[in-house]
This record gives C-alpha cells, structure tokens and sequence, in this order.
C-alpha cells in the first residue's frame, strides 16, 4: 500500500470519526453514554454466560458419557438457570440498543436537516454545482444505515474481542498439556490450539478481502443509481399533468426503464462479488468446524481424553475462531457501512464548506435598511457573462415598480439576488430586516389543509371568517368550506388557482415591501388586473415589484426597470 493510499485511508477515519463523534460529545452525551455503558455491560453479561455454558458442555457431555443419570438431570437444571439468564439480558441488552439507536439517529437527523434547511443551503448547493446527489435520501436513508450498522459493528466487534480474550484462555489452557500429533511425531507447542485458530482466522481474513475489495464502491454506487430512480419517479408524480397534456408516457417510461437498468446492472456486480464472498464464507465456517476434532482426535481414539473435554475444546476453538472471524462474516456489512459513511461525510463536508464557497463567488455587500436599495449592483451567469452591471436602485415607500425585458434577460435573477439567492453578484443590497415577502411565479403548496397552505409558511392563529373572506377576495369562494381538507393542492389546484393562493397569502401576511416574479402570469388578464387593482386597495402603503410581460401590468406601476440581458438598463417613469 502506497503512501497516498495510507493518507487516504487516515483522512476516510478522521471524517468517519468526525461523524460519529458529533453525538457522543453533543448535549445528550450524559444518558448516550450512559445507555452505551449499560448495553456493553450487558454484552460482556451474555459473553462470561457463553464461558459458564463452555465449561457446562464438559460437565454434560461425561455424564451422557459415563450414564451418569444424577449429574444428568444436575447439568440440566444449571442450563435451565443460566439459559434464562441468558435470554432476559439478551432481550434487555436488545431493547436498550434500539433506543440508542433511535435516539441517535433522531438527533443527527435534526443536525443534518437543520443544517441542509438553514439559510437556504438546499438552494445554494445546487447553485454552487455541488456533486452531492440526493440529499434528501442521504439525509431519509443513510443516516438510518449509518446508526445501524455502526451499533452493529461496534457491538459485534466488542463481543468479538471479549469473547477472543475469554476463550482464549480457556483454549490454551485445555490444549498446553496436549502434543500436536501430526501422524506418528509429537510436537509439544504451548497453547498450539489458539494459535492455530488465530492462523486458520488470518488466512481466511485475507483471503475474503482479497475475493470482496469490490463490494465497498459497488453498494457506494448502488445507493447512488437507487436513489436517482426513486427521484425520478418522485419527479414524475410531481408533474403528472404535464407528462399526460405532452403525451410524455413513453418517453418516461424508456428513461425511468434506463434509470433502472443501471439499477440492476450495478446489483447483479453486486450479487457476483457477493457470491463470491458468500461462498469463501460458507467453506471457511464449514471447514472451522471440524479442525479443532482432527487436531485432538488422534489424542481421543488414544483415550487419553474424555468426551467431554473433546466437546469443550471443539466449543472453544469455534468461540475463538469466530471470534478471530470477525471481519469475515461481517465484511459485506462493512462494504455497506462505508459506502453509507463515504455518502455522509461528502454530504457533511459540502454542507460546511458551501459558506466558503458561496463567499468565494459572492462580493455582494448586504446590510439592513429601512428601505430596499442597490448600489452599483452587478449579476452575472456562472459561466460569467454579464446580466446587469451597475444597478443603483432605491425603492420607497409605497411605491411600485415593473421590470420588464426579453426572456433571459435577468429578471427573475435580480430578484433572486435580492433575496440573497443567487451568489454570482457584487455591489451593494440593503434590504428590511422585516416585512419583505418575495412571491414566485409558482407557488409552493405543502400537503396538508388547505388553511396550512394559506398561511405557509407562517402558521398563525387566523379566524375560518378571516380565511374564507379572502379566499372570496381573490376568487377560490369554493374552497372556502374546505379550510380542513387535507389534500396534495398542488397536484389539485390549476396554476391560476394556485396563484390566487399566493395573492391570498399576501393579503393574510400584509407585507411592506412586495417582490411579485411574474406571480399571475398564469391568470388572465382581467382577474390579473382584479388582483393587482385589489393589492393596491387593501395594501395602499406597500412598496410592489412586479415582474411581468403583459403591457397590461404598466397601468399598476409607476416605474419601469427595463433590463437588456447584456448589462445594459434603463430606469424611467411609466407614462400615464
């Protein structure tokens, strides 16, 4: 192995220990511990029973041997006291590890959709062109895998190690006065039991991670393709009608079929490099079972050991040579759990640099102000062509505002740049730290009640009377008897009903400061004019900026900001 590959290897484990370490010194770090001390314990219980039952097999065995009926039922009854022992730990021991395990992976859920939601960092990493696919499923899936596997690991690697460390010694100790016979020669080699397990657990680690090293970035891109077909088929069912208006069902069809198809192909690389590792699996563990026997066996058919010791040692060596086993059984779940954790820690690291990044691309100055203002504001394409250079615009109170200018032209992008969207800027943007509503041209309708999807996102205490006097306002009277249906209402309500949503949202929220990007341009233009003429009305002292085409829209604003889409711009009145 090279040095870079060590570098490598060292940088994969200081991210994966970052990971994992964020729970265990957080503010539940008290009763996390506390339970992890607890569930330990109660494997370190399960393993020194499993040593009570290994010395129990040489007690059973020479009584079935020597028809010792009294020492029969005797081993019997220990059994039954240390099987129910066993049996009410290991189901303590499971419960506790569950509400580990959920406790965790509630709290790294919270952090990562935090992190993921807050200032708009879903919004941005894409802008940025960050190589994190899927963050929802990362965030929905792999964050569960990641608990999961690791308590599994972790567990399963400390059971292996007390049980190694525990057996051990029962398995020199029952082989340091047996001669390793090797047809008629004797060799006397302390303890040559134990290390022939540890030889036989070696050889056999090596060789499965010589016949699997292909499992580790194969479920890595399993995770990938599945979740781009999922998405896919979450796109699809976002957008049913226009898929069903276009006659698009074909056309889905073949690319959802290519998205699966790059499912299966990678999973039957998958099933190939796990069969292989599968069946080393089954010939080692098949094999493991009767080595310790043709060991000892010449020794036994000598009668120079009784039965019960033979089973004793027959059950320590497997003990031992399971335990020494460790990654071999465990070695597709390893594959799986570095994938999930190389799918977390790109996740992690893009979500904390994407400050730094968007600080490189972004020499945008923001600060509060009582009203909006720009300050030779310039907006660039990330391939870093010009779209607006020198802005100077200072918006007052209840005034209104329409942008116009061809398609592309950076309408929309100046008003993302002004919500602090779009980072390929600089100049000056100072906006209201309150008061400023930015409406999209489609809106969003979360599922739930149609009341939720009229105050989204602010979910404030408003009387039915309020919310059905609005709804009449814009228009939707006949939704106003269905304030609690629950529905998808953006699959429900057509564009233009949807807008009417948004204009409702406006009136509810009243704010000071209004950012409309081209919000009715999916009504017609006399319900257009309806909605404006009402903004105007019940909102006399609200500042409007309108993005619109229509030439109907002039009549609502006083001044028209008209962009070129090369830089250019002119500011003027409108004419009366």
């Amino acid at each position: 192995m090279n040095d870079t590959q060590h570098a490598f290897d060292r940088a994969a484990l200081a991210r994966v220990w970052r990971l994992t370490r964020a729970y265990w010194t957080s503010e539940e770090k008290l009763s996390a511990w506390a339970l992890l001390i607890i569930v330990l314990t109660g494997n370190f219980t399960i393993v020194y029973l499993t040593v009570r039952l290994n010395s129990w097999y040489r007690g059973f065995y020479d009584a079935l041997q020597n028809y010792d009926a009294p020492a029969f039922w005797a081993a019997l009854g220990t059994f039954g006291i240390l099987a129910s022992v066993f049996i009410l730990v290991s189901g303590t021991r499971y419960l506790l590890r569950m509400w580990l395990r959920i406790r965790w992976r509630t709290w790294l859920t919270k952090r990562y959709q935090h992190a993921w939601l807050h200032d708009k960092a879903f919004y941005r990493m894409k802008l940025v062109g960050s190589a994190v696919d899927n963050p929802d499923q990362r965030i929905a899936d792999d964050l569960n895998s990641f608990t999961e596997q690791t308590m599994t690991l972790v567990f399963g690697l400390v059971n292996s190690v007390t049980t190694l460390v525990s057996f051990s010694v029962i398995l020199w100790g029952l082989s340091s006065t047996l001669p390793l016979t090797i047809g008629d020669t004797q060799f006397h080699i302390p303890g040559f039991l134990f290390w022939g397990a540890l030889v036989y657990a070696v050889l056999g680690t090596w060789l499965t991670h010589r016949i699997g090293h292909a499992l580790i970035p194969l479920n890595f891109q399993q995770e990938r393709v599945e979740a781009d077909y999922r998405f896919n088929l979450m796109r699809l069912r976002e957008n049913l009608e226009s898929v069903a208006l276009y006659g698009g069902e074909q056309v889905e069809d073949g690319r959802l079929r290519t998205r699966f198809r790059r499912v299966i192909d990678n999973y039957h690389r998958l099933i190939i490099a796990g069969f292989k590792v599968d069946m080393f699996n089954a010939g080692y563990s098949q094999v493991s079972v009767i080595v310790p026997y043709l060991t000892v066996a010449p020794f036994y058919f000598a009668t120079k050991m009784p039965f019960g010791q033979l089973m004793q040692i027959g059950n320590a060596f497997n003990r031992v040579q399971d335990a020494m086993s460790f990654f071999i059984d465990s070695y597709q779940n390893i594959a799986a759990w570095r994938a999930v954790t190389l799918r977390l820690t790109q996740f992690t690291e893009a979500l904390e640099s994407l400050e730094a990044r968007i600080d490189d691309i972004s020499q945008v100055e923001r600060s509060s102000a009582p009203r909006p203002q720009t300050e030779t504001l310039g907006i660039r394409r990330p391939d870093g062509e010009a779209l607006l250079d020198g802005l100077d615009l200072d918006l007052q109170p209840g005034e209104s505002l329409l942008i116009s200018g061809a398609s592309g032209s950076g309408k929309s992008t100046l008003l993302r740049t002004l919500a602090g969207l779009w980072p390929y800027a600089k100049g000056r943007v100072r906006l209201p730290g309150d008061g400023v509503l930015f409406v999209p041209q489609k809106p969003y309708l979360p599922i739930g009640t149609l009341r939720e999807a009229l105050l989204y996102p602010q979910q404030q205490t408003v009387s039915d009377d309020a919310l059905q006097a609005v709804l009449a306002e814009v228009g939707l009277e006949r939704l106003a008897g269905q304030l609690e249906t629950v529905e998808d209402w953006q699959q429900t309500l057509s564009g233009g009903e949807q807008q009417r949503v948004a204009f409702a949202r406006i009136l509810l929220r009243r704010p000071r400061w209004l950012f409309l990007d081209e919000a009715s341009s999916a009504l017609d233009e006399p319900s257009e004019q309806a909605l404006y003429a009402l903004l105007r009305a019940r909102l006399p002292e609200t500042t409007i900026v309108s993005i619109g085409h229509r030439s109907t829209l002039a009549a609502f604003h006083r001044r028209r900001l008209q962009l070129d889409g090369r830089g250019g711009w002119q500011l003027a009145d409108v004419p009366a």
